[in-house]
């Protein structure tokens, strides 16, 4: 490449990522600190003396804390389990741990929700016994919603890390007379604090971020965190109403930082485990009688934390009003989900995510391919601000990202109150995914592989055709595979930038449940599940053929 061609492409990968990716977040940071005067602390003052927003931020906080402790304990069970004992079924234990986390939470929160009816079974039988309802409309059903769904994310950031501890450290420590308990405590517990931590403020992020699972249980009893705050201000009328959303958005990412920052500190000194194989050599060997046991209990809890909720949801789906008990069968048909697939207001949802998450897949993929190769070939400085834009917009709240939006392309003509701005938020939320992705498949791909097919006379189109699309094809795939799920199904982005004619899968669920069309609502959330475990089985399925080829 010569000169020329590279300085032009350096300009434009900065000029994408400063104007692109960093410029909307330096506006709604600005923005907060706008006044009619000109630039004051006044809307942090406003915020700070209002009584709701102390109480928002106190309930983050209580949100973020508690549902992150349950999320670890049954995460870290989950993990220690799968990971280091001789239980059997281990496959059908992952999928049931991981589901949660690949269901949208708004999803989740109906299941939970159907099962908890305030006719439902559970409590009718609580009622009879002369104990109290349960509600998961307030502060605990939020907390155990999210824990529950975030637990998942903690086995998946431990499983593979206890697997690749050594166990020539742990034959160690059992030779120099340590009880298993012991070495467990002091060998394996000490070599994964980092990846702990690491998981631990990861379930925090998410819990604080998560706007679907506050909205839908918070809302009917008056219960706000900062997401759902953030969004009120956004939507209320007010000269101020902007920028103490702006204002509360920036204390929102303020404890993001913070808990990241925490992280980072006491993770300072810790050493990172050596590059190790993972080994699925189980390390704790249970007794038949003891094995089978904790396999039961286990199931028995997957299956009630993670299962039986989206049976109930579903048999609520076949019911089109009250009903004395979801199970009377005379009262079950399929005209929710008839009016759903024969109503172009209904369908039209899954039609605009679907080209949203497709047509921002395609640019995201071409995005990270040429800015990951001109950083492979040519240490291009500039790739630095898409790097650095393209994590912010991943790592902060999905609501501020989507005020940021508003403020920056606002006063772009035809972009605001169009699908264009969702579809841009699209890109600049999920690019991260394959940004990441395409840099490490072209870790695989040498330049001398380039250099041999240039030399034997292929051309460019040729050389990528060729020699590096089928090499990355697979990392590339996987990391679309991350971005369609997230996209498809997502909801805080398309809450505040959706017009009326770009209504998202996540947005009609939503509409439905808060108009209380909670019947059809479950039985397109039923539908939106389908798919999901379709595209899994698909991915699946590929993964196996990918295998065998090679």
């Amino acid at each position: 490449m010569n000169k020329i061609n590279k300085s032009i492409q350096s300009f434009l990968i900065g000029a994408l990522g400063i104007f692109i990716f960093i410029m909307p977040l330096l506006t709604l940071f600005a923005l907060a600190f706008e006044t009619e005067g000109g630039f004051s602390l006044q809307n942090f003052n406003a915020i700070f003396s209002s009584s709701r927003s102390g109480l928002a931020i106190k309930n983050t906080l209580i949100v973020g804390g508690a549902s992150t402790v349950l999320a670890f304990l049954l995460g870290g069970l989950y993990a220690f389990m799968v990971a280091y004992t001789n239980v059997k079924y281990k496959k059908l234990l992952e999928i049931l741990i991981i589901l949660p986390y690949l269901i949208p939470g708004y999803i989740v929160t109906l299941a939970w929700t159907s099962l908890f009816s305030g006719n439902g079974v559970i409590n009718r039988l609580l009622m009879q016994l002369g104990l109290p309802k349960v509600s998961m409309y307030s502060l605990g059903g939020i907390i155990f919603v999210l824990g529950v769904s975030n637990a998942a994310l903690v086995y998946l950031n431990l499983v593979d890390v206890l697997r690749k501890i050594p166990q020539e450290q742990e034959q160690a420590s059992q030779v120099a007379g340590y009880a298993l308990k012991e070495t467990l405590m002091k060998i394996n517990l000490k070599s994964v604090r980092g990846p702990i931590l690491s998981a631990v403020v990861l379930s925090f992020l998410s819990a604080i971020d998560n706007f679907a699972i506050p909205i839908t249980l918070g809302t009917p009893g008056g219960i706000s965190v900062l997401s759902t705050y953030i969004y009120e201000k956004a939507i209320g009328f007010g000269p101020t109403s902007f920028n103490e959303a702006s204002a509360l958005a920036i204390v929102l990412s303020s404890i993001s930082l913070a808990a990241v920052l925490i992280q980072k500190s006491l993770t300072l000194h810790e050493k990172p485990l050596e590059s190790q194989l993972a080994s699925y050599h189980h390390r704790v060997t249970l007794k038949p009688v003891k094995r089978r046991l904790l396999q039961f209990v286990l199931i028995v809890l997957l299956m009630i934390l993670n299962i039986i909720p989206l049976i109930f949801m579903f048999l609520s789906s076949l019911h089109k009003g009250y009903v004395r008990s979801i199970f009377d069968v005379s009262h079950m048909s399929l005209a929710n989900y008839q009016f759903i697939l024969t109503t172009p207001g209904m369908y039209s949802g899954f039609l605009t995510s679907l080209w949203l998450t497709l047509s921002s897949l395609v640019v995201c993929l071409l995005i990270s391919v040429w800015v990951m190769y001109m950083k492979s070939r040519y240490q291009l400085k500039s790739v630095f601000f898409v790097e650095t834009g393209a994590s912010l917009t991943y790592s902060v709240p999905g609501i501020v990202l989507a005020l940021s939006m508003i403020f920056y392309w606002g006063k772009v003509p035809n972009v605001y109150g169009t699908m264009l701005i969702l579809w841009i938020a699209y890109v600049t939320r999920y690019a991260l995914l394959l940004i990441r992705g395409s840099q490490t498949a072209f870790m695989t791909v040498g330049p001398e592989l380039e250099e041999a097919a240039i030399v034997s006379g292929s051309s460019s189109i040729e050389k990528w055709f060729k020699i590096i699309l089928p090499m990355i094809r697979q990392q590339l795939l996987s990391s679309s595979f991350l971005m369609i799920v997230g996209a498809l199904t997502e909801l805080t982005l398309s809450s505040l930038l959706s017009a009326a004619n770009s209504k998202t899968i996540g947005l009609t669920i939503f509409a439905l449940q808060t108009g209380g069309d909670n019947a059809i609502a479950q039985a397109y959330s039923v539908l939106l599940t389908l798919l999901i475990l379709t595209i899994l089985m698909m991915r699946s399925r590929w993964e196996s053929k990918e295998g065998e080829s090679k």
